[in-house]
């Protein structure tokens, strides 16, 4: 079953058994060459990487990026997807195959699927402050102290001219939504 919500976004919802509080959600930025992966296993953030597909567009490439997704699917026994679509005007059509066979994937594996855009996504951490990517980085480091890797990351993100690592902060704002949600 398919839906629009009023946050732009599709949800699809799959009835399973039970959803509890601590379950495992994998947030994914949805590129054809990057993908951002944000892991939370029960109830915590356990892992977050960045994932890099080279060359051309191919069915061999878009079948290893599923085949990624399938692997930390089934490794965490993931019970909820949140992905994050780039904007109607920067989606391709390769990003709509992905989101497609995305779509599917959840389906057989009988799994929640939550499609979003970065609007929903920096919206949730901007309070009365104008939407940016930066608001959003910054107070996901400031909930995950612990995790001293993200704010190295920001740096590097922050003195690059590429942006590269935004979409392991894109991917755990992903993970973050369904969390809220879910409460």
């Amino acid at each position: 079953m398919f839906f629009l919500s009023q946050a732009s976004e599709i949800v699809q919802v799959t009835i399973t058994d039970s959803y509890s509080f601590m379950q495992n959600i994998i947030g994914i930025s949805l590129g054809t060459r990057l993908l951002g992966i944000a892991i939370v296993y029960d109830g915590t953030l356990y892992d977050f990487r960045v994932r890099t597909f080279y060359g051309s567009w191919n069915e061999t490439k878009r079948s290893k990026i599923i085949a990624a997704i399938r692997k930390a699917i089934e490794q965490y026994a993931i019970t909820a997807l949140v992905i994050k679509i780039p904007r109607p005007k920067h989606r391709s059509l390769r990003i709509q195959e992905l989101q497609d066979d995305i779509r599917q994937l959840s389906e057989q594996l009988g799994i929640k699927l939550t499609i979003c855009t970065i609007n929903c996504l920096r919206d949730r951490y901007n309070g009365n402050t104008r939407p940016n990517k930066r608001v959003l980085v910054e107070s996901i480091i400031s909930k995950y102290p612990q995790h001293r890797q993200l704010a190295k990351l920001n740096v590097r993100e922050h003195n690059s001219r590429r942006a590269y690592h935004i979409k392991i902060f894109e991917a755990i704002a992903c993970v973050e939504r369904e969390l809220r949600t879910e409460q």
